[in-house]
């Protein structure tokens, strides 16, 4: 119990930065409620206003695809979208503990009726995903430990606390004070954007067996990582844990192949050794060993959806990458290795970010608009990274994986 505690003092403190009389909503799967409550009773303790808990049931969806046909999907209740406004109004702070138990329940479900109510949801919710993404409430993603996460991970068998003797030192809860200890890697984050903002990229080119991608930058784009800025000044952690540090590349300049080293959960369905192939941005070609269909159906969501929103540079000699496990979620295998999102990019990723009020604004100078964002880990322990800048140097970031600046 004071291990739970601790972990969800950093996550009010340290993740959403929960500012005194501030509401906060809390998603949750069925095996993560009892961390939910945690999470609550220390916002509450720490001064918020009001808690408000919400189920996420994979079982329950699976139900929904199985009988539900047609215009039935596409349904989605008013007052989710009223919520949405009502929480963008009254800046409430997000917590999600992603559903990592229940990475496997919708496998077999319908891919075109995952797909088709997943582009609803989407639609009808973007203006609150686009708050979100442009800073503008804090909002924190988080994993606890459950017996079905843990076998998923370790193997049968494996209990609760196996999975925590893992977490415990990539979570930090290892130090003497690990919110202390969260600062310091924040401070080397952000050290690490200044130096490459200071040299001014103008695109950077990867290079490992199965892949030789170049991604191309908009004159605003800006390096990212760690704490955030609200409007307000406040910081706050977007996830925990993190290791990248991240950008908004111009979703019009990609180019080349690119092998996707890890799973990653698209619609619902595990994808496995998916391959994309960039021409002027756009992915032209793609195949997968596994879960092909519902990759295909992800980037038809929308135009966006085949173009890049964000690039990430994690180094193999992390503590998850060092764990040598998958952990089948997406909070932390993205963290153990260099990522790409197709769909959205962050607008704050862009210098003076604010004078672009405006999607076509935004996607003027580079950043991708889309209902989705989905990550794929690109990197590993022979990862080759070159920057160019754009007074035309050429300079190595990473060598074998590891930075090299």
């Amino acid at each position: 119990m004071d291990k739970l505690k601790e972990y969800a003092e950093i996550i009010i403190r340290s993740g959403i930065n929960l500012r005194e009389g501030q509401c906060v909503r809390i998603r949750c799967g069925a095996e993560d409620y009892h961390f939910a409550r945690i999470l609550g009773q220390e916002a509450y303790r720490l001064g918020a206003a009001y808690v408000h808990m919400e189920l996420l049931d994979n079982h329950l969806e699976k139900s929904r695809f199985l009988y539900q046909e047609g215009e039935q999907l596409d349904y989605i209740p008013r007052f989710l979208i009223d919520q949405a406004r009502v929480m963008i109004d009254e800046d409430w702070a997000s917590i999600r503990i992603d559903n990592a138990g229940e990475v496997d329940v919708l496998k077999n479900a319908d891919s075109g009726k995952v797909s088709r109510n997943r582009r609803t949801v989407g639609k009808e919710l973007q203006f609150f995903t686009r708050s979100l993404m442009a800073d503008e409430h804090s909002w924190c993603i988080v994993a606890v430990p459950g017996k079905k996460w843990a076998e998923k991970v370790l193997g049968e068998g494996a209990s609760e606390e196996d999975l925590w003797k893992v977490l415990k030192p990539i979570l930090r809860l290892d130090k003497n004070d690990p919110n202390r200890a969260w600062e310091e890697h924040n401070k080397i984050l952000h050290a690490r954007c200044d130096k490459y903002n200071n040299l001014k990229f103008d695109r950077i080119r990867f290079r490992s067996e199965g892949t030789d991608l170049t991604v191309g930058l908009s004159d605003r784009s800006l390096w990212c990582g760690g704490p955030m800025p609200l409007a307000s000044g406040r910081m706050y952690n977007a996830n925990i844990p993190s290791e990248e540090i991240f950008t908004t590349p111009d979703w019009r300049r990609t180019e080349g192949i690119v092998r996707v080293t890890r799973p990653v959960s698209v619609r619902e369905k595990m994808v496995v050794g998916a391959q994309f192939t960039f021409e002027k941005g756009n992915v032209v070609s793609f195949q997968a060993d596994e879960g092909e269909d519902a990759l295909k159906e992800f980037l038809e969501t929308d135009p966006g959806a085949s173009f890049l929103g964000e690039i990430a540079l994690v180094q193999n000699d992390s503590p998850i990458s060092n764990s040598g496990l998958i952990f089948h979620s997406i909070l932390y295998d993205e963290n153990a290795s260099c990522h790409m999102a197709l769909g959205a990019g962050y607008p704050t990723c862009l210098r003076n970010f604010k004078e672009l009020d405006s999607v076509e604004k935004l996607k003027e100078e580079g950043c991708n608009d889309s209902q989705v964002h989905t990550d794929f880990m690109i990197g590993g322990p022979d990862t080759e990274l070159t920057a160019y800048t754009v007074d035309g140097r050429e300079i190595p970031l990473m060598e074998k994986g590891n930075f090299v600046l």
